[in-house]
């Protein structure tokens, strides 16, 4: 989503267009719900909180980078185990406390980078170091989007099968994707996720995997009980919850810092 690749300058320094950059937020937008919603579906959350949660967060960092960085602060995958063993042991207020812990480890490590500056910390962890945890990171979801693409496993006769339907939708949006990053010109090159998206929903409407229910049967406005009840509990002290979430701040952080730098802030 960063126009560095093509300008090597940032999106407010390019010659993108007001237009060009509500679709790029709109692609961005597309790049994170996955991730932003599976990931307390997994670990047993609320979505709700996690969106609402994280909007502020982005909106917030936002404010403090005065917009220089097009980046959407979301869930990450390298919490789940941590959180699902957390919560299923000791509840909500537990995770909270280890997420907090989190938080403070994120504190502390901004406050070396404002003293320090960028560039000394970036010699610590130099692209050798940041490209691989980002590789290593990415690769987890592998699992994860073979499932979402139809692939099912037989865990007793050890042996795997796509549905066709779904394998011809994801081989679509696969191939769309690589072709469009690696042939498009100009603003197009910058924009593979959206396109593969369009070209997947258009493909699988005949295949008929997709299904309009869910839509029909909502109502306009609605309010969730689990989402405030979830939202309000108080966290619960637990050195045990801390011990094993609030660690995995500094491989985040690291990512975080990738990405960051490949954003060219």
């Amino acid at each position: 989503m960063t126009a560095r690749k093509v300008s090597k300058k940032n999106v407010q320094a390019s010659n993108i267009n007001q237009t060009q950059k509500i679709v790029l937020g709109f692609q961005h937008l597309l790049a994170m719900f996955g991730a932003t919603v599976l990931v307390p579906i997994l670990t047993g959350l609320n979505p709700s909180v996690a969106l609402l949660t994280a909007g502020l967060g982005t909106l917030l960092f936002h404010w403090i980078t005065k917009g220089k960085v097009p980046v959407f602060l979301g869930s990450s995958f390298a919490f789940i185990g941590a959180i699902a063993m957390t919560l299923s042991s000791e509840g909500i207020g537990a995770v909270k406390a280890g997420i907090i812990g989190a938080g403070i480890v994120y504190v502390v490590m901004s406050y070396i980078i404002q003293v320090a500056g960028a560039d000394k910390v970036r010699s610590f962890f130099p692209p050798i170091v940041t490209g691989p945890v980002i590789m290593v990171i990415g690769l987890r979801l592998a699992p994860v989007g073979l499932s979402m693409s139809g692939y099912s496993f037989d865990a007793a006769t050890q042996t795997g099968a796509f549905a066709p339907t779904s394998l011809i939708a994801a081989s679509v949006v696969i191939l769309t994707m690589i072709v469009i990053s690696i042939f498009a010109k100009g603003f197009f090159k910058l924009v593979p996720i959206l396109i593969a998206v369009v070209v997947g929903y258009l493909v699988s409407l005949p295949l008929g995997l997709v299904d309009f229910t869910g839509v029909q049967s909502a109502g306009w406005f609605g309010f969730s009980v689990d989402a405030l009840s979830d939202l309000m509990a108080m966290p619960k002290f637990s050195l045990s919850a801390i011990a094993a979430i609030s660690p995995i701040a500094l491989v985040i952080f690291i990512e975080h810092f990738g990405d960051i730098t490949t954003n060219g802030a």
